[in-house]
């Protein structure tokens, strides 16, 4: 077993899991930060409801997003299982024995999701308090259901994504096709993708076979005519695609480049000329040089594109639009006066058609920079005010790292100071500032070179 690569993917996860319910419920956060934390995580576990077995959750919760929470555990474990991360779906000993390995670590995952101190019992304290009723029965969001649909229900659904692996996606990928197309055909087997994004692959990698792409943002060919330097890999030691492809290909890749025109010359710096990349951001507290409104929480989900304008430079300057594909925007509820009712949460879009980024030491692994951008965000509700615009202007300045991992894929770690603001900047339309954090992960290519 690949051990310390499982614990990180798993412990991306979990904190993924953990992130986006204190995000999306105001409950969470209150429950977790009010009274003595051990305490409450201990009466969390003792409170637990062994004889219902109902928790008071919707059904698609229990019956759907469990089972596939399982399905993605076990995913994490069969691409770091040397003797299972290559098996295709079978009636044989090796595949059945692999996929029972991972229904105990889904079994031991699922546990410490809901009795662990990074769980459920520990952030939430779901357990120790009444939450609400259903159907006439007090409930504290515990019961055996999901104990029970998230290790059973995930393991039906890997033999799931397994059949349809071996009999829709395989057959899909028999001819060459772009990102587009590949990033569609994930959602067949939406567990799997979502465990090889959480080992920084694409979402349609497979450890046992190669995935070729007809896209411009594929891998060139290299000097060889073989895949190209950045997606190459080694299979899996101990794997049966390391014997199986080491005298035919010499690697393994997840995606195989399109173009055979000859071997391309090597780009010579980090980066490229084009960036394609995605980032998630979260501001908790807002700022105050401008904005009038207080307490605001932001979370920006964008993609993001730069073209590098000075090419050969001592420094790289990019031109960076972005288009926001979700916002969400949570603010204080006015009128009311108790805590429980105190949050309103806003969802909206925008672009930022003026986005700029000038990076420092090219040469480096690690590159730092600073940023600008602006555009606007338009909000399905008012915002800041029940007098407020639902289409707000945007400026933001900030600066981070980014650190390549490859020749061609980069992970950034950067801060934005972010004004947001109506048409009119009134008392009956304020503005905020958000301070946001975010993380970026991005793909560079450059046309004719490698």
């Amino acid at each position: 077993m690949h051990w310390r690569q499982l614990i990180i993917s798993s412990s991306v996860f979990n904190a993924f899991q953990n992130t986006g319910n204190l995000y999306t419920s105001y409950w969470y956060r209150y429950e977790t930060t009010k009274g003595p934390w051990f305490d409450r995580w201990f009466n969390s576990v003792l409170g637990w409801r062994w004889n219902q077995w109902h928790d008071g959750n919707p059904f698609m919760d229990d019956y759907v997003g469990h089972p596939m929470m399982g399905g993605i555990t076990n995913a994490l474990w069969i691409q770091n299982d040397p003797k299972g991360m290559t098996l295709e779906f079978g009636n044989n000993r090796e595949y059945w024995h692999s996929r029972m390995r991972a229904l105990a670590f889904s079994t031991a995952y699922s546990f410490e999701w809901k009795f662990g101190p990074f769980g459920e019992a520990g952030v939430g304290h779901n357990g120790d308090h009444n939450t609400d009723t259903v159907n006439g029965q007090i409930q504290n969001d515990t019961g055996v259901v999901e104990l029970v649909t998230t290790p059973v229900g995930g393991l039906a659904w890997t033999i799931a994504e397994d059949y349809l692996d071996k009999h829709v996606v395989r057959k899909f990928e028999q001819k060459q096709r772009g990102t587009a197309s590949l990033l569609l055909i994930s959602f067949v087997t939406p567990a799997r993708a979502t465990a090889n994004i959480f080992r920084f692959r694409p979402p349609w990698y497979r450890d046992g076979r190669v995935v070729r792409s007809s896209s411009f943002f594929s891998e060139p060919p290299g000097p060889d005519g073989g895949l190209g330097l950045a997606e190459a890999a080694s299979p899996a030691e101990g794997s049966a695609t390391a014997e199986a492809t080491a005298p035919a290909l010499g690697v393994a890749s997840s995606v195989a480049g399109k173009r055979d025109a000859g071997a391309l010359p090597v780009w010579p710096h980090y980066g490229g000329v084009h960036e394609f990349g995605a980032w998630w951001g979260l501001s908790l507290m807002s700022g105050h040089l401008w904005g009038t409104a207080k307490d605001i929480k932001y979370m920006p989900i964008d993609v993001s594109y730069s073209y590098l304008l000075n090419p050969g430079a001592k420094w790289n300057f990019r031109y960076s639009p972005e288009l926001t594909a979700l916002a969400m925007l949570d603010e204080p509820q006015s009128g009311q006066k108790g805590v429980e009712l105190q949050r309103k949460r806003t969802y909206g879009s925008g672009l930022s058609p003026v986005g700029f980024r000038a990076s420092f030491y090219p040469e480096k692994r690690v590159q730092p920079f600073l940023s600008t951008d602006g555009g606007f965000i338009y909000f399905v509700d008012r915002v800041l005010s029940p007098q407020g615009s639902q289409f707000m202007y945007t400026a933001d300045f900030g600066g981070g790292l980014t650190i390549y991992r490859k020749q061609r894929q980069a992970v950034t770690i950067g801060y934005r100071y972010q004004h947001m603001a109506g048409a009119t900047n009134s008392q009956q339309n304020p503005s905020t500032d958000a301070n946001t954090f975010y993380l970026q992960i991005s793909r560079f290519r450059t046309k004719g070179y490698r």
